[in-house]
């Protein structure tokens, strides 16, 4: 079975910790064994020589009653056991079982080199006990010479038990250092597991398309900055994924927009192009014998060419401003000699209409940035807009006044007007607000739209106000460019 992040790192620390404890115990173990031998050894050491400075006066005075009766009182009052040999090698004190003239010393050995004035230390087993012994074997100076020797020794078993005592807390101590260890490392593998289990989900979730959920951030630490960037990473990534979206959808849009622009403008061209080829056909096959009936036609046809021209300019002028390729002379301009010079232009259309135009221009405007072509364009579309939707004896106003930094230009009429709800439409491609009306179905419908790309190109806005029956206002607004200097402006 596979363990996880949560299992392993638990286990480590839990190892760990108890291999540091058994480590830490054996060194405590050898280290306190070497110890407290070595203060036993002294011990043993300091009790002989106390009592071989005692005895040495009482040897030397053949007082071996004395020399009994101070062992004995030894051996009585302390754990370690004490015999005193003569300088013979034979026990005159520390064993009742034994006579004097006895020469089985504990340790024969050790003793004769503690006659030569050797200190001697052994561990091992003696005659008299049955285990492990520590002993030592020290000489009994009377002057200069050696009159005896002490042995005395102290059982293992004691030492051992003591050490083991020590050994037992240290143990004790270390299965209550693992208990600490194994608790506190659950927490840190649970802090360190749980933020990672956490991403790994929400990293199954974002596969699945879902972005709502976020790693929670329950440290500062390197686990907290993971799940921080985790987070960063994760919106970014939602937000591309959105961005994409929008694309997909813009496409899509784009593509319908495409259709349905090549549908209309097909059917824009289509319209005039079938009446034209009617009506040369009717002249061609000789249907038409009358010159002034001839003539009629001949001037529907010039009409309708004029249309398709109209038509086609327009399509190549929003081509043109889509693609950043059209130039714009940008200057600072008259506003009130260009309305002046354009209405001239159109004044035989509005008289033919038998239509009223007003200009209300003021003397004190100031000059306009802009492209004095393009604007002329502008107001020629609102002004034939005005008289296409304006009957007999209407009237236009064309209007230019100053708001703070800019220069409005408005074109008012008498005309149909437009619903509510189409107004924000007019500005749309092959829109018609009225297709039933004849002089509609003379224009394209591009004109608003072209204009509308014209003034976002020059800085400036469009906008229409309209009642029903009453009449529309066409604006548009151009930056005031006093004390500009000419510049030409290709956008890319």
């Amino acid at each position: 079975m596979k363990k996880n992040l949560f299992s392993r790192l638990l286990g480590t620390y839990v190892f760990v910790t108890l291999l540091s404890v058994i480590i830490v115990s054996l060194f405590f173990y050898i280290f306190f064994s070497q110890y407290y031998f070595g203060e036993k050894e002294k011990q043993l050491l300091t009790q002989g020589k106390e009592m071989s400075n005692v005895l040495s006066v009482y040897i030397e005075n053949k007082d071996l009653e004395k020399v009994n009766e101070l062992t004995y009182n030894f051996n009585k009052v302390n754990i370690s056991h004490m015999w005193t040999i003569d300088k013979n090698s034979i026990i005159i004190s520390g064993s009742q079982e034994l006579s004097q003239s006895d020469k089985l010393c504990p340790n024969v050995e050790q003793v004769e080199r503690a006659l030569k004035g050797e200190v001697v230390y052994n561990k091992g087993i003696i005659k008299y006990f049955n285990e492990p012994v520590l002993s030592v074997a020290l000489p009994i100076y009377v002057g200069d010479r050696v009159e005896g020797a002490i042995f005395e020794c102290n059982p293992l078993s004691d030492i051992i038990n003591s050490i083991m005592q020590a050994f037992k807390i240290v143990i004790f101590a270390g299965i209550i250092a693992i208990f600490i260890a194994a608790f506190v490392s659950y927490f840190l593998s649970v802090s360190i597991a749980k933020p990672i289990k956490e991403i790994t989900a929400i990293s199954l979730e974002i596969s699945k398309g879902n972005f709502s959920r976020k790693a929670k951030v329950y440290t500062s630490d390197e686990i907290g900055n993971l799940a921080e960037t985790f987070n960063y990473m994760m919106e970014k990534l939602d937000k591309t994924m959105m961005d994409l979206a929008d694309e997909r959808n813009k496409m899509i849009k784009l593509e319908k927009l495409q259709r349905q622009f090549v549908a209309n403008a097909s059917h824009e061209l289509r319209t005039p192009l079938t009446s034209v080829r009617g009506y040369l056909e009717a002249i061609l096959d000789g249907v038409i014998n009358d010159k002034e009936e001839e003539k009629k036609y001949l001037r529907i046809i010039l009409k309708e060419t004029l249309r398709l021209h109209r038509l086609v300019n327009s399509l190549l002028d929003l081509s043109r401003i889509e693609a950043g390729q059209i130039k714009v002379n940008l200057k600072s301009l008259d506003i009130s000699k260009i309305i002046s010079g354009t209405v001239t232009k159109l004044k035989p259309i509005i008289e033919d209409q038998d239509m009223q135009l007003e200009i209300d221009t003021s003397s004190k405007l100031p000059l306009v940035l802009g492209d004095e072509d393009l604007i002329e364009q502008v107001i020629i579309n609102y002004i034939t807009n005005a008289v296409r939707f304006t009957s007999e004896g209407g009237r236009i106003v064309v209007k230019a006044e100053q708001n703070e930094n800019q220069v409005y230009i408005h074109v008012s009429d008498t005309g149909i007007g437009i619903p509510s709800e189409e107004v924000n439409k007019v500005w749309g491609r092959f829109y018609k607000v009225d297709e039933a009306r004849q002089l509609s179905k003379e224009g394209a419908g591009l004109g608003l739209s072209l204009v509308k790309e014209i003034i976002e190109l020059l800085g400036g806005r469009v906008w229409v106000e309209s009642e029903l029956g009453k009449g529309s206002t066409f604006s548009f607004s151009l930056k005031s460019g006093d004390g500009q200097k000419s510049s030409q402006i290709v956008p890319m």
